[in-house]
């Protein structure tokens, strides 16, 4: 294989271009270019709660999924791609008027396979509706589907699909993936339904073999999200009705151990977690609040930081918080469970507490997506090498703005909302004053502080001002280094 291994470098979001609703398109992020571009693209298929995507190893799409069918890179139809996850689901959910198969969010993961440059495999959860004694939707079991892209003069073909791996109860969604001790082969987890067992499959040389399962920890419900470190020594998992699990894991043997419990408050059941490319940072995102630990902390649950409260923003519906991806730029990007046009991200995870720099709605889509995140292992994880660090998972980006402002110190505004106060902080004290400004939605100014130089942090009082949305500015020396929106409550 190439050296780049970009497979995660095209990111594709939205719906069927020919669903003929306006502002119903196709997005794509692609993180070949550096910034990262943002653009409309016509897509194959709608993509919901089940999705894949991959890239070859220099960052070109190659095909993807709903769920239903495999598509390629030309956005048609797989040779031999129709009819992934038979059944009743799939004929409800994959017809000319469905959105998609709805096995949950991590229901699908495509890898490509450790000896041969052109066959991947794709896996999938598959679904069922029980209807008695009561109404639920149950995953019942993983397959793999196999693709040769090399076939069909180039533009792939299906040559396996629907090969049952594992024929038991799963846990929604949570299909998570990282790679081998040997730096080639890949393990594959999954947890058991309302239980603490934990499936353990690797994909090899030979195919995937399905390996004696695992029972550890607490039990843990149908929903959230689960990940690896990048550095592989860790894994997560996380719904809030149950807490966010973490465990130490081993590369050679694909054994979990280690198990802790960190309870955190929520009333929703949206839940999403991700660790910093540093592998040091533990986010977790609850519908209203960001979560920062740190797993340097002897006590990692008393490191517990609020590094973001949802600011009340609108994008036709409640841009809140849902999963969460760490992307090749280094950064953590973030979704919303209602289909809106915008991602929140973590611009430097690798920071501990505000300094993160939690930005919400920080990237504006062209068209509105239905919490079509996607979801990548580390694919540049190397071996595992005594005494070594490993290979870093991304490459961060500089925009030129960054780069002309030099060692100018970045400026945070928190809590948002803003209880009547809010704190102006810095990742370095300026040198020079500065002032915030908040303006009504009217677009008059509301409220003038001053920033004193040399300190980091400041609070400000604004009883007075009547609750609602305002957008700020921070600037230090004459330049604005910072402005957005936030809440003020009571």
């Amino acid at each position: 294989m190439g050296n780049a291994q970009k497979y995660d470098y095209t990111w594709l979001f939205g719906y069927e271009s020919d669903l003929g609703v306006e502002g119903i398109e196709g997005t794509t992020i692609d993180f070949n270019e550096q910034p990262p571009t943002v653009s409309p693209i016509t897509l194959g298929v709608s993509l919901n709660i089940s999705n894949a995507m991959i890239s070859d190893s220099s960052g070109n799409l190659l095909f993807y999924t709903d769920g239903c069918r495999v598509v390629g890179a030309n956005h048609e139809v797989m040779e031999n791609g129709e009819g992934i996850n038979p059944g009743e689901v799939h004929d409800i959910q994959c017809g000319e008027d469905g959105l998609g198969y709805t096995a949950w969010l991590q229901s699908c993961a495509i890898l490509p396979a450790p000896i041969n440059d052109n066959v991947y495999f794709l896996l999938h959860k598959h679904i069922i509706y029980q209807y008695q004694p009561e109404f639920e939707v149950i995953t019942d079991g993983l397959y793999y589907t196999m693709v040769d892209v090399s076939l069909n003069n180039g533009e792939g073909s299906v040559v396996e699909k629907n090969i049952p791996l594992i024929s038991e109860p799963l846990t929604a969604g949570q299909l998570t993936t990282v790679k081998h001790a040997n730096g080639r082969d890949w393990w594959i987890i999954t947890g058991g339904r309302n239980n603490n067992m934990y499936y353990r499959l690797l994909l090899g040389p030979n195919g995937i073999e399905v390996l004696p399962a695992q029972m550890l920890g607490e039990a843990s419900g149908d929903g959230g999200q689960a990940c690896f470190s990048p550095d592989g020594k860790k894994y997560a998992r996380f719904f809030t009705p149950d807490g966010l699990f973490l465990f130490d894991f081993d590369r050679e043997t694909g054994y979990l151990s280690n198990f802790q419990k960190f309870e955190i408050p929520s009333e929703s059941q949206r839940s999403g977690v991700s660790f910093s490319p540093n592998s040091r940072f533990l986010y977790a995102c609850t519908r209203d609040t960001i979560y920062q630990y740190g797993l340097d902390n002897e006590d990692i649950e008393s490191s517990r930081q609020v590094v973001a409260v949802y600011d009340g923003y609108q994008s036709l519906f409640n841009t809140t918080f849902f999963n969460a991806q760490l992307a090749p730029d280094c950064r953590i990007y973030i979704n919303t469970f209602a289909a809106v046009d915008v991602l929140h991200v973590i611009n430097n995870p690798d920071e501990a507490g505000m300094a993160c720099n939690v930005e919400q709605h920080a990237i504006q889509l062209p068209f509105r997506h239905l919490r079509t995140l996607p979801f990548f292992p580390n694919y540049r994880l190397g071996p595992l090498v005594e005494g070594e660090d490993p290979p870093p998972p991304c490459q961060p980006v500089v925009s030129a703005q960054e780069t002309a402002r030099g060692n100018t110190p970045k400026a945070y505004l928190f809590p948002n909302p803003a209880p009547g106060y809010f704190k102006v902080a810095f990742d370095a004290a300026p040198l020079l004053p500065g002032q915030i400004l908040l303006y009504n939605t009217l677009g008059r100014l509301a409220y003038e502080g001053l920033l004193a130089p040399g300190q980091r942090e400041q609070r400000f009082e604004v009883q007075g001002l009547p609750p609602g949305l305002y957008f700020y500015a921070v600037s230090v020396g004459g330049q604005l280094w910072r402005s957005g929106k936030v809440v003020v409550s009571r």
